[in-house]
């Protein structure tokens, strides 16, 4: 891999948990972290971010590590150092072996070994029967300003999606405070909107700020609301020679009292 540098940027945005499911997929790698039962965040590397790419079909290779370990590690030349990247895993209760070189400097190179643990089940929250109900797809940067800007006293963000004029409107609210947001599809923020039929959903807004990490390394952002509340957020990083990252985020809908 060439940037051991945005692999680790990845990592920290959906470094809210200490341990992460690691997975080697065909079509790249996986990494997974849960708060509770309300918030599954995946970061994917797809294959083509490696010049060499290989996983055993005949195996699962699956497990779980400290992400603030394997974070420190892709890092260990400094922030500002970009770096190659060699990764192997041998099988089930080795450990993870990162080859790393600097750019900048020739015959200078240091392999670290993580340790590795059973992976725990993963929950499946995608409901093959439930339909998309609305999508939104906005600036990330400029989504990133308003999260950024909604009251921290308030506990709960309620989404408000309509064919209608203003399409959409985002109230937040606690114990004292109340505050909505209007947003038409026309705004700048918008590059696109579809929905059929209002719908309104509620969420807590602590699980909403996990995503603020990825927003402030991608381009854009898209909200996927699906029919029975479950909303998905995907966002896409670009790198300088047009190859992409993505991370995932899925979050559960607050239940109506």
């Amino acid at each position: 891999m060439d940037s051991g540098k945005t692999l680790c940027s990845l990592l920290k945005a959906i470094q809210f948990q200490e341990s992460a499911v690691f997975c080697a997929l065909p079509e790249g790698l996986k990494l997974t972290v849960e708060e509770g039962k309300c918030v599954q965040a995946s970061a994917y590397v797809p294959s083509d971010n490696f010049a060499e790419y290989h996983v055993r079909d005949d195996v699962d290779v699956m497990f779980k590590i400290s992400i603030a370990v394997l974070a420190e590690c892709l890092n260990i030349f400094g922030s500002l150092e970009e770096s190659s990247l060699k990764m192997y895993y041998r099988g089930e209760g080795s450990p993870l072996l990162l080859v790393l070189q600097p750019t900048s400097v020739n015959n200078v190179m240091t392999d670290c070994e993580i340790s590795t643990q059973t992976a725990d089940s993963v929950l499946e929250l995608r409901d093959e029967d439930a339909e998309e109900v609305a999508k939104l797809v906005l600036k990330a940067p400029a989504f990133l300003g308003l999260l950024a800007d909604l009251e921290r006293s308030c506990d709960i963000i309620e989404l408000n999606l309509s064919p209608e004029h203003p399409n959409v409107s985002i109230v937040t609210y606690g114990m004292q405070d109340r505050s909505c947001i209007d947003m038409p599809k026309s705004s700048d923020m918008v590059q696109s909107f579809s929905c059929e039929q209002p719908i309104t959903l509620k969420y807590q807004l602590h699980h909403i700020r996990l995503i603020m990490k990825a927003l402030a390394i991608s381009t854009k952002v898209v909200l996927r609301c699906s029919s029975n509340g479950l909303l998905l957020l995907q966002l896409k990083l670009e790198k300088e020679d047009q190859r992409q990252m993505f991370s995932e985020f899925y979050i559960i809908p607050l239940l109506d009292d």
